[in-house]
Formats: C-alpha cells, sequence, structure tokens
C-alpha cells in the first residue's frame, strides 16, 4: 500500500518522440537559435558600450561619463542592430559586413512552406487511419499513434463516462463479511500497482521508442509498428477501465459501501491520466502542423507527459479504512 502510495509516474517519452517531437521537415537556415543569440549579443553590446564609456572616462579624463560621442556611437550602432533584429534583417544577426558574406554563401533564404503544405493531422476512424498510413505527410507518425489512442478511446466513451461518474453495474462478484471485502480490495489495491508499473515498463521499452525511427528522419518510421504500439498501450488503459468496473460493480454489506466508492475514485485516477495525455497530444499535433508550415528550422516542442496523480488523502483513507476490516 504505502509503496503504491509513494509511487507516481511522470514519465517524459522519449527525446525526439512524444517528448520531443522534434521536427525535422523544415531546412535549417538561422532559425530560433540565432535570434534568441541576437538578443543575447545586442544586450551585451549595449553593456559593453556602458562600461567602455566609463573607461575611456576614467584613462582618459573626459569626465566621469566618459566622452559622449564616442558613447552615443556605441549605444546607436547597438539599438540599430536591435532593430534589424526584430524585423529580420539578417544585418541584425550578422552585421552589415557579415550579412553581405552570407548573401554569397546562401544566397536564397530558406522560406517557409506555409499554408500549401499538407501536413498530417489527427483522424477519428480507421479508414481515415489507413489513407493517414498510406500518405505519409509530414508529422504522420506521431498523427498515426494519438489517432489509434483517439480512435480507441472512443469505442469505450460510455463505460468511461460510468466511470467519471461512479456509476456501478451489479458485476456478480460479492464479498459477505469484513474479511472477505478487505481480501478483495487488498487484491484489487496489487493489481492496480501492477497496472501502473507496466505503463512505466512498456513506454521505457526499446520496442516502443524503435517503432518511430529516428527522430529526424520519418522514413525510418514502421508504420505497421507505430499502430501496434498505441495500440498495446491502450490495452493498458481498457485494463484499468475493466480494474475499475469491477471495483465499482462487487456488492459489499452497506457499511462498506464508502471502501468501494472510494475504490472507485482510485481506479479513475489511471484512467484521468490517460485521457489527459490524449488531449494533450493531440494538441501538440496541431502544434507541430504549424511548426512545418511556418518555422525556419528544427524546432523542439514542449514534451507530453503521462502521469498518473497519486492522491494521498484518497489513499490514505483507504488504507485506514483496509485496517479496520482487516
Amino acid at each position: 500500500m504505502d509503496g503504491w502510495a509513494g509511487h507516481r509516474l511522470v514519465r517524459r517519452i522519449l527525446a525526439g518522440l512524444v517528448a520531443g517531437l522534434m521536427l525535422s521537415v523544415v531546412l535549417w537556415t538561422g532559425g530560433l537559435l540565432p535570434t534568441l543569440l541576437v538578443g543575447a549579443g545586442c544586450a551585451l553590446v549595449y553593456a559593453l558600450s556602458r562600461s567602455g564609456g566609463r573607461s575611456v572616462g576614467r584613462s582618459g579624463g573626459g569626465g566621469q561619463h566618459g566622452p559622449p560621442v564616442r558613447h552615443r556611437e556605441l549605444l546607436d550602432r547597438a539599438e540599430q542592430q536591435n532593430r534589424w533584429a526584430a524585423r529580420g534583417d539578417s544585418r541584425g544577426i550578422y552585421g552589415p559586413e557579415g550579412a553581405e558574406l552570407m548573401k554569397a554563401v546562401a544566397p536564397d533564404p530558406v522560406v517557409p512552406p506555409g499554408d500549401q503544405l499538407e501536413v498530417a493531422e489527427v483522424v477519428h476512424s480507421t479508414p481515415e487511419l489507413e489513407d493517414l498510413l498510406t500518405e505519409q505527410r509530414p508529422c504522420w507518425r506521431y498523427a498515426a499513434f494519438v489517432s489509434v489512442l483517439v480512435i480507441r478511446r472512443a469505442g469505450v466513451r460510455s463505460r468511461l463516462r460510468d466511470a467519471r461518474m461512479g456509476f456501478g453495474r451489479p458485476s456478480g462478484e460479492s464479498a459477505a463479511g469484513n474479511f472477505e471485502v478487505s481480501g478483495f480490495f487488498t487484491d484489487r489495491l496489487a493489481d492496480l500497482s501492477e497496472l501502473v508499473a507496466d505503463v512505466d515498463d512498456y513506454m521505457c521499452s526499446p520496442a516502443f521508442r524503435e517503432a518511430f525511427g529516428d527522430p529526424h528522419d520519418e522514413r525510418t518510421a514502421d508504420p505497421a509498428a507505430i499502430v501496434q504500439t498505441a495500440n498495446r498501450l491502450m490495452d493498458i488503459h481498457d485494463r484499468f477501465l475493466d480494474l475499475s468496473e469491477r471495483c465499482r460493480g462487487v456488492s459489499v454489506p452497506a457499511d462498506c459501501t464508502d471502501l468501494r466508492r472510494d475504490f472507485g475514485l482510485l481506479t479513475g485516477l489511471p484512467l484521468e491520466g490517460f485521457h489527459t495525455f490524449i488531449e494533450d497530444f493531440v494538441v501538440r499535433v496541431a502544434e507541430s502542423a504549424d511548426v512545418a508550415r511556418y518555422a525556419t528550422g528544427d524546432v523542439e516542442l514542449d514534451p507530453v507527459e503521462f502521469g498518473i496523480d497519486d492522491d494521498h488523502g484518497l489513499l490514505t483513507r483507504v488504507s485506514s479504512r483496509l485496517r479496520q476490516l482487516g
């Protein structure tokens, strides 16, 4: 009991896979990184101009603040370069001389593909999924993975709704006395702990990572493996749902219904974790489509995390009640 209570599963799912969603559909050509460096560089130029003015003043006898002409020139240059950088002018990145040199090295600037680029999107039916896997548009592997999750979740939507409402359809199982009730729910707690560990182990397995191939090359991904990987993850989701229904559907004495209710809440936590993960993943795929259309360099999006919250108050209450019955 205490072992599971201390367990919090928050797994960043692999750099370049679910976690990073690094996109390689666009070319590198002075994108976000140079822009950030320019911002730091302009700040540095401004700081140096200020310290330079004071230094000249101390050594050259021009007063406390130094010669105002030299100081103003440095400030003007820093402000001009900052304005260039703000509007995407290459002189703001490389300086006037460097910008001319870069024109000789890369005369044709990289232009984002824009709206005309057709990017894979999350789909909601098996025929649409088959088309997605066949066409393999940019970002297809992540869109395919989460599409399987969305389709599988839709198939058990009414059961999930019952779980969120705390509704328990009688299952035919019964626990007549305190000893039986304690034994039944103690065993279900062990089942829950095992399933949580299964999610952790599965997402860390080499096969899970390998299905998506090289993060920078979508051609190395295996469509069949991606679909299988997503289906196996949803198989674990459905086992959580089965466990939740079993806990809510068991017949217990009237004075033990509070424990049955709490186990319904407890077994609902992993289902909520899956729901949040799927919804966040859908949003991230949509964001990746925008990046693919408008970015001019590799962009690493924020990670999508899978988490199962441990409600300490609920776990404490369940543990205390089991000790009373045992």
